[in-house]
């Protein structure tokens, strides 16, 4: 994790394992919710720089945050956050394989940030790239 003033980051390579019973879906809300935090509202600007970031990813091949503070820096008005991570084919396995690292579960679970947006994209070789911004 890389930490830049307001800013956190996070990454992970972490391949997502299915379940062995279904389970309800996760979504971030319900993820902060179970831990009694306030949900988040979706912004559509968040998400639009998720997916520009998520094509980057995959179109390099590679986990990064690059451009993280040029990219959300504009958006938002306080702290921000960004997790990435490649392998799980749903946004609820990406979820949950965030959940499963503490430097992701802090980013998801951070106060202070009110908008969320969320990404994938898929590379040359099939390889699914998932980017979630956070901020407020």
């Amino acid at each position: 994790m890389m930490k830049r003033g307001l800013f956190t980051l996070a990454m992970t390579g972490i391949a997502c394992v299915p379940l062995a019973s279904p389970a309800r879906a996760l979504d971030l809300n319900a993820f902060r919710a179970a831990h009694k935090l306030p949900p988040l509202s979706y912004s559509a600007t968040l998400a639009s720089a998720a997916y520009e970031h998520a094509q980057a990813l995959a179109r390099r091949q590679r986990l990064d945050h690059k451009g993280f503070k040029d990219r959300v820096g504009s958006l938002v008005a306080g702290r921000a956050a960004e997790n990435v991570s490649y392998g799980c084919e749903t946004q609820d396995c990406a979820i949950r394989q965030w959940a499963r690292s503490a430097r992701h579960r802090r980013n998801m679970l951070l106060n202070g940030i009110s908008a969320y947006g969320i990404a994938s994209a898929k590379s040359d070789k099939g390889r699914t790239y998932w980017v979630l911004e956070l901020g407020n």
